[in-house]
């Protein structure tokens, strides 16, 4: 089982893509991080913690081994802030595979404030700084970026499978 990391700021387009990719991997299980940590927390998150999110990272950690032990092929992950991204190679012991989108600063500016935009997050310098600290930074191991500015995130997914499919 490989774990496809789908990262990236906010607005970076990890949502969108994530799903696409769940489409061309044959429904493969999609687990957004931010999910699991809804379980335990308040409708407005004012009861998180660096002690509940490591507990939800334990629980996803589990989680893969469990689709592992059942033999599923892929198993898409996102909404995973970056220091988790960079630590994922050593401390899930299964394959990994990591997409971390980038962003140029004027479309994610767009993308942040369109009043349309589904999520809640909606703090546009906060993402540029992640966007920014992401681009950055060196890579970890089985990590690629891809810069997702352009309009078709089927683009993005494209990339993703080529280098999927190259191992």
């Amino acid at each position: 089982m490989t774990a496809v990391l789908i990262a990236g700021s906010p607005g970076s387009g990890k949502t969108t893509v994530s799903q696409l990719l769940k489409e061309r991997l044959d429904n493969a299980p999609l687990i957004d991080f931010g999910t699991l940590r809804e379980f335990h927390l308040k409708p407005d998150w004012s009861n998180q913690s660096p002690e509940e999110e490591k507990m939800a990272f334990e629980n996803l950690l589990s989680l893969l081994g469990n689709y592992e032990k059942y033999g599923y092929t892929y198993v898409i992950v996102n909404d995973l802030k970056d220091e988790r991204v960079q630590s994922f190679p050593t401390v899930f012991t299964g394959s990994v595979k990591i997409f971390t989108l980038t962003v140029d600063d004027k479309i994610l500016r767009q993308r942040i404030e369109d009043p349309n935009r589904n999520s809640g997050f909606k703090e546009v310098e906060a993402a540029m700084k992640w966007n920014k600290q992401v681009k950055e930074r060196g890579t970890v191991q089985n990590e690629y970026k891809i810069d997702n500015s352009h309009s078709d995130p089927r683009k993005t997914v494209e990339v993703i499978l080529e280098k999927l499919n190259e191992n």
